[in-house]
């Protein structure tokens, strides 16, 4: 076809089959409606379809030198560029389809393919190309979409992909995702704010540097967390985490410490021990928190170190308090040593309980608890300063246990 065809704003009560055909010209659909629309295989300089109502466009392998404008276009049906091949950029913003955009296993788009504020049943992208020819920003974009399945598997971008703010009533694969020429200072996928009910982003650390999740919500997240991209997870929060075996947790606090940095965020460290718990997995889930009180630690001035440094040691901040046990055990046995060998002398000769250096111990290493045996027998010289590192090391056993276990209750 020779020279311009213009159907702008017109109504035809047919399908339009174009098959194949090639035109020297724009091929302008502004405003037009029709019963469908068919250019598989097509030759196209541009096609202009803004505002384009019916119920299907068909683009199966076409190939279009310049740009498609199908903003604010409305498909009852679907939208098919399967294969297609587009030189310039797609613009489909405020686009609505009925049920699927189609950009499969082949859809090359030269400079951008925009989907911002779309209203689709559900986009897929699989083994898609877009960016690949020029452009200097991220070549996806399609912040505050709205759709039920959003299909990107094996899709190669360049510099980027925006799916901040959408809404996706399903699931969002962006597995085996590759990003070319990542943005300085910007991650190469941004879902920030995203609300989706799976999100699949097992993706290698070679193709995709960083994903951007702040505050968004995930039913449930599945990722790569040996060898994946850093996440930014300020605020994000989701049921379920996978893969999430038993005995997981030194591989998902690296992962949590890779992403973090030197920041402190303990939303990260609570988000992941509350999906310890949905699986019943509470000793790790407790480890998880003891690292979260550790992070925090490297943030304090010295001098308040020290004591958070303390209820560590003694009871892993009073999620393990069988530690302050064992503590307690083992100066236990420590001073009944030293007091067999060398018995103290009686505060008051022929009265007062037998010796026992057991309870002896005890009486120095608990606060409050009077045996007796402390007020009946005096120290020699050479052990009184033990006896007092005793008395010290009891007050430190005592209140950091009552410390720990009073956060750990608080927050119950």
């Amino acid at each position: 076809m020779t020279g311009e065809l213009d159907l702008t704003s017109a109504t035809i009560d047919c399908e339009i089959d174009f098959d194949a055909c090639s035109f020297s010209d724009v091929l302008s659909l502004r405003h037009a409606t029709a019963l469908a629309i068919y250019l598989r295989g097509s030759h196209l300089p541009e096609l202009s379809a803004e505002a384009l109502h019916c119920p299907s466009l068909d683009m199966r392998d076409a190939v279009v030198e310049g740009n498609v404008w199908i903003q604010a276009s409305d498909f009852t049906i679907d939208l098919n560029l399967d294969r297609a091949k587009v030189g310039g950029w797609i613009n489909g913003n405020v686009l609505t389809i009925g049920t699927w955009f189609n950009g499969r296993f082949g859809l090359s788009v030269g400079k951008w393919l925009s989907l911002a504020s779309a209203r689709i049943g559900g986009v897929d992208l699989r083994q898609a190309e877009i960016g690949l020819s020029g452009g200097t920003e991220e070549a996806l974009g399609a912040h505050l979409l709205a759709c039920d399945t959003f299909w990107a598997s094996e899709i190669r971008v360049a510099h980027g992909i925006i799916l901040s703010g959408a809404q996706i009533n399903g699931e969002a694969v962006l597995s085996k995702a590759v990003v070319h020429g990542t943005l300085s200072g910007k991650p190469a996928i941004r879902l920030d704010e995203i609300h989706a009910r799976r999100l699949e982003i097992d993706t290698a650390r070679e193709d995709v540097e960083s994903f951007s999740l702040r505050g968004a919500t995930v039913g449930k997240l599945i990722d790569r967390p040996q060898g994946g991209p850093l996440l930014e997870m300020d605020a994000l929060t989701y049921a379920r985490l996978e893969p999430l075996p038993p005995r997981s947790t030194r591989m998902r606090l690296a992962w949590l410490h890779e992403s973090l940095g030197d920041r402190y965020m303990p939303q990260p460290y609570e988000q992941l021990a509350a999906a310890y718990r949905v699986l019943g997995h509470d000793s790790e889930a407790r480890r998880v928190l003891r690292a979260k009180y550790r992070h925090h630690r490297s943030t304090l001035p010295w001098t308040t170190k020290i004591w958070d440094w303390l209820q560590d040691v003694v009871a892993g901040y009073g999620y393990r308090p069988a530690l302050a046990g064992g503590w307690l055990v083992a100066l236990t046995l420590l001073g009944t040593l030293v007091f067999s060998i060398n018995e103290p002398q009686r505060s008051e000769p022929g009265r007062g309980p037998a010796f026992n250096p057991t309870v002896y111990t005890l009486d120095l290493l608990l606060p409050i608890i009077d045996f007796g045996q402390e007020r009946a027998f005096v120290p020699a010289s050479g052990q009184q300063w033990f006896a007092y590192v005793l008395i010290a090391l009891g007050w430190i056993l005592a209140t950091t246990l009552v410390a720990g276990l009073t956060r750990v209750l608080g927050r119950s």
